[in-house]
């Protein structure tokens, strides 16, 4: 079983309605295929997410997803292999964070703001986790767990 963290550009903004949408496809399909995670979107394009789930499964679903024309890019922060899923009762958990205090957070912005340089992840490459981890125990009463 691995663990897969990437973040992505979106084309353009996601309003509630079409993230709701996504969202009820994403759980269907990470249902099917056993995988469990977290996304967080900032409101403004970007997503991060981490994946959990069989290693060719959990691959598999991150090829079809830096393929998807709704982004203009996608990185791969991190895959290794895991014991135990961090998010094992979550389909895909969701959060936007366009209106949520986190963004204030040192380091925060400059993570997500991406650029074609990548020497921010070269230098605090298990942000995305401790990122993931603060809402996995802190925020789970307003967290939509799918």
């Amino acid at each position: 079983m691995i663990e897969l963290i990437y973040v992505s550009k979106a084309q353009s903004r996601f309003s509630e309605a079409e993230l709701k949408a996504m969202l009820v496809q994403f759980r269907k399909n990470n249902k099917s295929k056993g995988i469990t995670g977290l996304m967080l979107y900032d409101g403004y394009g970007t997503f991060i997410q981490v994946l959990e789930g069989d290693k060719q499964k959990v691959q598999s679903l991150y090829q079809l997803i830096s393929k998807d024309p709704r982004h203009t890019r996608v990185n791969l922060l991190g895959e290794s292999q895991i014991d135990k899923r961090s998010f094992p009762d979550w389909k895909m958990g969701f959060k936007n964070l366009a209106d949520f205090p986190i963004i204030n957070l040192d380091g925060y912005s400059d993570f997500l703001v991406q650029t074609d340089r990548s020497d921010y992840l070269e230098q605090k490459p298990s942000f995305a986790l401790e990122l993931m981890n603060y809402f996995r125990k802190n925020q789970a009463t307003d967290l939509d767990k799918g």
